[in-house]
């Protein structure tokens, strides 16, 4: 027979445990909804800052939209992958105060990249260049470039395959054993050769004369400003001393974090293609959108080839930003003061920054329908109605294109 006082010793350990996992699920949970609201706020700045130089600030005054979590979670992938990769990497035993003085090349080298206890460095590259591709197809590549290079990324996951199962046949013993460390780097070598082939088709050679180089720079302090600032613990004999020096690095790291947004604004979302959410308009679709008789007196002359044609439509143009109640559009040939012939794309210039178009805002309210051309196949989207609004937005780039005349022919 169990008495009571044994039955409650038994039931409270029970109790705890529920009590912990209930309370691991709700820090998850806060974590999760913390990690999406910066996210959020992160792809709204991003946004915010990109429209800024179109010329384009009402459409920043609408904050409830989905793509701003895409955009934040693009551009905080690069710091947060650093974080993981330091942790993974640089992962064990604290240094001790005791280490060798950084008196030769030699002794700073050592101290500034310790082996990986945990992880053999070669498995580690393998599956930084997995995830790197991985973040370059979804955020540069235009559609289709997944699709048509599926072969050559399965290849990509043969050296990890192949990694784990030379770890289960030779057993843990064997994890540092020289011959099989000697296979994992050429197993490394092996998982190069699909990922020149992939990225091969994505234009880094534009980004780079695009100023990418400077989100790359700051990423790379910050890189190493969170590695030191977590290899060695704070220094400090007081409580006051230690709160001290947090706070300086809780400075740097935080300036390094929000001039790596402002950059990743100006120097990498104008490359991410339109089609997923991003500013390179390049082989973003051309469209016309269609007026009724009617709105004729408001529709922006620079957008109309002809008011004598029924329906009343535009040239072609791209859609920079969508509201519930504008739609703010470029005509597709505006390269300013620049030829055909030295600029056969007008939207490379804009990607660029040599030369930003005219951006008119038209009211949906105005529109009859958009007419989206793409690959050749004809969509049609009729707006919801609104108030009646058209204007052009003014642009920076005032000295090289005159602003358009609104009003009937």
């Amino acid at each position: 027979m169990i008495s009571g006082d044994q039955v409650n010793t038994k039931a409270g350990p029970t109790d705890d445990q529920g009590s912990d996992a209930k309370a691991n699920i709700e820090s998850a949970l806060k974590v999760i909804a913390a990690g999406i609201g910066l996210a959020y706020g992160t792809g709204f700045l991003v946004a915010l800052t990109f429209l800024n130089e179109y010329g384009i600030r009402e459409a920043g005054g609408e904050f409830f939209k989905l793509r701003y979590i895409y955009i934040g979670t693009l551009c905080l992938t690069c710091p947060v992958s650093i974080v993981c990769i330091l942790q993974g990497l640089f992962s064990g035993q604290q240094p001790s105060s005791t280490i060798i003085p950084a008196s030769s090349l030699k002794h700073l080298l050592a101290r500034l990249f310790t082996p990986s206890e945990n992880m053999p460095i070669a498995l580690i590259l393998m599956l930084i260049n997995l995830s790197a591709v991985f973040y370059c197809i979804l955020a540069f590549a235009h559609p289709g470039l997944f699709r048509e290079n599926q072969s050559l990324i399965n290849w990509l996951y043969v050296p990890v395959l192949a990694t784990l199962v030379l770890r289960l046949l030779f057993g843990e013993y064997t994890l540092w054993s020289q011959r099989l460390n000697l296979i994992r780097w050429v197993l490394v070598l092996i998982g190069f050769v699909p990922t020149f082939l992939i990225l091969k088709n994505i234009d880094f050679a534009s980004m780079f004369r695009e100023r990418l180089h400077n989100y790359l720079i700051l990423q790379l302090l910050f890189f190493f400003f969170v590695y030191r600032f977590t290899k060695w613990p704070l220094l400090g004999s007081s409580k006051k001393d230690r709160m001290s020096r947090l706070l300086v690095r809780s400075a740097i790291l935080g300036s390094l974090f929000i001039l790596g947004i402002f950059s990743f604004a100006h120097t990498v979302y104008n490359h991410i293609p339109a089609e997923k959410g991003g500013g390179d308009f390049t082989q973003s679709p051309d469209a016309q959108i269609c007026f009724s008789d009617v709105q004729r007196t408001s529709i922006p002359v620079g957008l109309i080839e002809s008011f004598d044609r029924q329906p009343i439509c535009t040239v072609p143009v791209k859609i920079i930003e969508e509201t519930s109640g504008e739609a703010y559009v470029a005509r597709s040939s505006d390269r300013g003061s620049h030829s055909e012939k030295e600029a056969p794309n007008s939207a490379a210039l804009w990607r660029s920054g040599t030369y930003y178009p005219v951006v008119f805002e038209v009211s949906r309210s105005t529109i009859s329908s958009i007419v989206t051309f793409n690959q050749g196949k004809v969509q049609l989207s009729i707006p919801v109605p609104t108030s009646p609004v058209t204007r052009a937005v003014p642009q920076k780039n005032e000295d090289k294109a005159a602003p358009p005349k609104t009003g009937p022919k």
